[in-house]
């Protein structure tokens, strides 16, 4: 499939589980974009895509970058409170500011300073976001728990997913090459390579497990990445709006938001445990130690 230009312009394709299951996606260059119901009224991806790579960015735009159901939505919330100098929750869902999933003219007409995300590969983001060394945000979260998320996201009740397969055929989907969204080991290890040969691009990395166990010192440390000055009261406020019950409540029940409810689930460190049988860890760690045996990221409580 290609444009006129005879460049590639992405195709969809359908990933698989071993009984037949199936969810859609789109894959463009390094990256597979889920195609949620509703997601092309929204934009066309063919000619999103090409449009993202050229947009302009802003001196002071943000980027949360992050692999699905790493805790992006969390982050965001906790960036736009420290960017905009208060504990309310932001008016919309973090998918207004999500560069695969709105138009340019849409991304365009956010108001300074941009706290945007992405489940992209840094080679289709914005050009400019590197040219510019614009802020990066990347979350890690260990892969057990990150697997978990993802099937109960994907197969919860009003998702536009609606996979249909059990937690044990999801397993085996993720660990092959043809997964829901992007492959996640070739995602992790793609992002490692991708920061270390672009040294000069400013990140940070958080760990959802840390950001978990003491938010307090990890808030600090974001607002300290960005040079925003916040006082200690104001961080204490931070942590209890952005505990995961309230934070859940606080988004979801605003009428404009209710459609993301499937978004929020547990939030929870080692829910893992209570999914794997003793043989699906067994071959979940085979595969890490396998795909991941050069990776310098710490993937927290994952035994």
């Amino acid at each position: 499939m290609t444009q006129e230009t005879g460049k590639p312009c992405g195709e969809f394709l359908e990933a698989r589980d071993k009984s037949g299951n199936t969810i859609t996606v789109f894959q463009y260059g390094e990256d597979t974009i889920p195609a949620m119901k509703g997601l092309l009224d929204i934009m066309n991806p063919q000619q999103h895509m090409p449009q993202l790579r050229e947009m302009e960015a802003r001196d002071d735009d943000i980027v949360v970058c992050a692999p699905v159901k790493a805790g992006t939505h969390w982050v965001w919330e906790i960036l736009t409170m420290l960017t905009r100098g208060t504990t309310e929750y932001a008016t919309g869902p973090k998918e207004d500011t999500m560069l695969e999933f709105r138009s340019v003219d849409k991304l365009n007409a956010l108001t300074s300073p941009r706290v945007l995300n992405t489940h992209l590969r840094l080679s289709n983001l914005p050009k400019q976001l590197i040219e510019k060394k614009c802020k990066l945000i990347f979350v890690v979260r260990n892969p057990k728990d990150t697997v978990v998320s993802m099937y109960n996201h994907m197969s919860a009740k009003g998702s536009a997913f609606a996979y249909k397969g059990s937690f044990d055929e999801f397993i085996s989907m993720f660990m092959s090459e043809v997964v829901p969204h992007n492959q996640w080991t070739r995602y992790m290890t793609g992002w490692e390579h991708d920061l270390a040969f672009n040294s000069d691009i400013p990140r940070h990395i958080i760990y959802y497990e840390d950001l978990k166990q003491n938010p307090f010192h990890e808030i600090k440390k974001l607002a300290s990445y960005l040079n925003v000055t916040c006082t200690d009261a104001f961080v204490d406020d931070m942590v209890e709006k952005c505990s995961f019950v309230n934070l859940k409540e606080g988004k979801t029940n605003r009428p404009d938001n209710k459609r993301w409810q499937f978004m929020y689930r547990k939030g929870e460190v080692g829910d893992w445990k209570t999914w794997f049988t003793v043989a699906q860890n067994e071959v979940f760690d085979e595969y890490l130690t396998k795909e991941m045996e050069h990776s310098k990221f710490n993937f927290k409580y994952t035994i």
